[in-house]
């Protein structure tokens, strides 16, 4: 990148606080990560079993499947599956293997945005605040540990922005090609580091030169996959894609998914996002255009992220935005810095300003993480193990080996403890299923029987505010369990049902 990038030295004397700061901060961000973690380290949400099941059977020779010897995508990742995998083929446990591997990426993110903020604002005091604000951030700590491939996403985000960001766009095609591998949205990342590149270029035959090379480097990464993909599945888009995604285009479902973009970051990152805008603001009063252009690219693919989730209408989930996160805590910091040169502030008052809205943000984190999360966290954790468990180790015990079971979009657990053959209605792992209900809802779909155009199952799982309400003459409960707390922002209790079918 160029030298205009360099927002400051930070080389002037530090004091004693200050000095030990930068000595010991980073080092506390970690171990307060570590800590933490431990309170909600039990949480681990469906889609976790989702990849368990897969690297199960990827381990035991049963192909890349969720249900045995049945081909189908549903999953989002396939490098984190693999990684699971190759740990349950040397008979470690998925789940550990799964959680250990995340909250590893996860510190190894803590340390990246150190690194990455000293690149950017070439001062130690100012990374090792922004390595302690990402450590506090409750959708941080409330994904890390989960066993989703979040904390991994996360780490490469961060590592393809800092290769970028130095002019290393040759090794940034290689790391958003992996990726891209973990999340697809990473494709758009690609698309903004290549714009970075011709931006800040002046001479058109190296600018070109480098991003043939960069896009062959990117397709290399993922071809081999995309080969597999539609040779072994018949298609290289996950049943996540469509099961998220909300189609045909709408207006109203585009402008719910924005909003609901800025929410998530407005929990944890407030303050952060509001120093962005206004660094940004008074960056622009005294500076060119040129230099804004050449040092913000990050934040394009921010914007580019939200408005494709936006377009997709697609229901957003914290975790889908935890890799923006980083770069709003350090363009928050930017933007302080911006502020203290606009209005000509001393280095230690410009500290002091950055310390200030830090305890602020943390405090907020540390009040929503404690507050919701974690309590939400207990009670999903619970949920599993006295609702789901119980419906799971009933089938593995009681129904036969090629028994049929239908369920609402809760397929992980179910799968993985039962070992049974699961159709899901959310169309995860049998989208013909999804299909079957034409649009319909799925309480509706359910009471009308949609799904007997695809299957007629021997068990049925179902998920409603109501008791047994499928209950009938052909349906017939087996055992009826309440989950409370199953989703953060609806606190109110659910009922599964387990039906056994007359034939």
């Amino acid at each position: 990148m160029s030298s205009q990038r360099l927002l400051g030295s930070g080389e002037q004397v530090l004091s004693v606080f200050w000095g030990r700061m930068v000595k010991y901060g980073l080092a506390a961000a970690v171990v307060f990560f570590y800590i933490t973690t431990i309170l909600h380290f039990s949480y681990t949400p469906d889609d976790t079993y989702i990849y368990l099941r897969y690297a199960k059977n990827i381990s035991e020779g049963e192909g890349f499947a969720f249900n045995s010897g049945v081909r189908t995508l549903g999953v989002t990742s396939p490098l984190w599956t693999f990684l699971i995998s190759v740990g349950a083929l040397v008979k470690l446990d998925p789940w550990v293997v799964a959680k250990t591997f995340d909250l590893v990426f996860a510190s190894l993110s803590i340390v990246q945005v150190f690194i990455l903020a000293f690149v950017i604002l070439r001062d130690k005091v100012f990374a090792v605040i922004g390595a302690l604000l990402f450590s506090f951030d409750a959708w941080f700590l409330r994904w890390s540990g989960s066993g989703m491939e979040t904390s991994l996403a996360v780490l490469l985000t961060i590592l393809a922005v800092s290769y970028a960001y130095r002019n290393e766009y040759l090794v940034a095609a290689f790391v958003t090609g992996v990726l891209t591998l973990v999340r697809p949205e990473a494709v758009l990342l690609f698309i903004v580091i290549q714009a970075d590149n011709f931006l800040n270029t002046t001479e058109r035959k190296p600018v070109v030169r480098t991003f043939l090379t960069a896009l062959g480097i990117y397709a290399a990464v993922l071809t081999p996959w995309l080969i597999f993909s539609y040779l072994y599945f018949g298609t290289v888009i996950s049943n996540t894609v469509a099961a998220k995604a909300a189609f045909p285009f709408s207006w109203g479902n585009a402008w719910e998914t924005v909003l609901h973009c800025f929410q998530v970051v407005a929990v944890t990152q407030l303050l952060p996002a509001l120093m962005l805008v206004v660094g940004f603001v008074e960056a622009l009063r005294s500076h060119q255009w040129y230099l804004r252009k050449v040092e913000v690219f990050p934040l394009i693919w921010i914007v580019g992220l939200f408005l494709g989730y936006a377009v997709q209408g697609v229901q957003i989930i914290s975790r889908y935005l935890l890799p923006t996160i980083p770069f709003i805590i350090l363009y928050g910091l930017w933007g302080i810095k911006q502020i203290a040169q606009s209005w000509n502030l001393p280095l230690r008052r410009a500290y002091q300003l950055t310390a200030f809205v830090a305890l602020l943000a943390m405090a907020q984190n540390q009040i929503v993480y404690q507050q919701q999360m974690v309590p939400h966290m207990k009670n999903f954790a619970a949920g599993m193990n006295d609702a789901m468990k119980p419906i799971a180790y009933w089938l593995r015990s009681n129904a036969a080996s090629n028994s049929t079971v239908l369920s609402a979009e809760d397929v992980g657990l179910l799968g993985y403890i039962s070992e049974k053959h699961l159709y899901d209605v959310e169309g995860l792992i049998t989208p013909e299923v999804r299909r079957s209900f034409h649009g319909a809802s799925y309480d509706a779909g359910m009471v009308q029987k949609a799904y007997e155009a695809v299957l007629h199952p021997d068990y049925i799982v179902d998920r409603s505010t109501e008791k047994e309400r499928l209950k009938s003459g052909s349906l017939r409960p087996v055992m009826t369990v309440d989950f409370p707390g199953l989703a953060i922002r609806n606190p109110d209790t659910v009922y599964y049902t387990l039906y056994k079918l007359s034939k």
